[in-house]
């Protein structure tokens, strides 16, 4: 019944963590549209969830909330399962981890606490950001850990 809109990889990029979530409305916990928040080893992309296999109006803004790993500034944990990515040029990306199996409703926000701060860690890792704030040395793989 839900799936993810198919991801648009080039040649020499690999996926390197995934995680379900969705794009909160505001400062709610309601969802604007759920996501598959994906980091490879070039972008942090965003593939919008499909319902039966129908794609979304909100599809291509979903995917423009993407972004080159080297254009995020900061990630950090917020309220909830919620963090929040942004990047160098002022852009702002609220997303919410949901639990990695079942639905994901909004009010189990609290228990996908512990998943929010690895997707945290995983993003920090892979743009080359140390401690929030600051930015890291570049490594030659672009950052990316698995």
């Amino acid at each position: 019944m839900l799936r993810f809109a198919p991801l648009r990889l080039a040649a020499d990029e690999r996926i390197v963590f995934t995680r379900r979530g969705y794009f909160p409305i505001g400062t709610t916990s309601l969802s604007t549209t759920g996501v598959l928040l994906t980091i490879t080893t070039r972008r942090l992309l965003f593939a919008p969830v499909r319902v039966w296999g129908i794609r979304s109006f909100a599809e291509s803004w979903v995917r423009a909330q993407s972004m080159s790993l080297p254009d995020v500034a900061t990630v950090e944990p917020a309220a909830g399962a919620r963090l929040t990515i942004t990047s160098q040029f002022g852009d702002t990306v609220s997303f919410v981890a949901i639990l990695p199996t079942g639905v994901g409703l909004p009010w189990q926000a609290r228990a996908a606490v512990p998943y929010r701060d690895e997707t945290v860690r995983r993003i920090r890792a892979a743009c080359g950001l140390g401690e929030p704030g600051s930015r890291a040395a570049e490594s030659g793989d672009g950052g990316a850990s698995t």
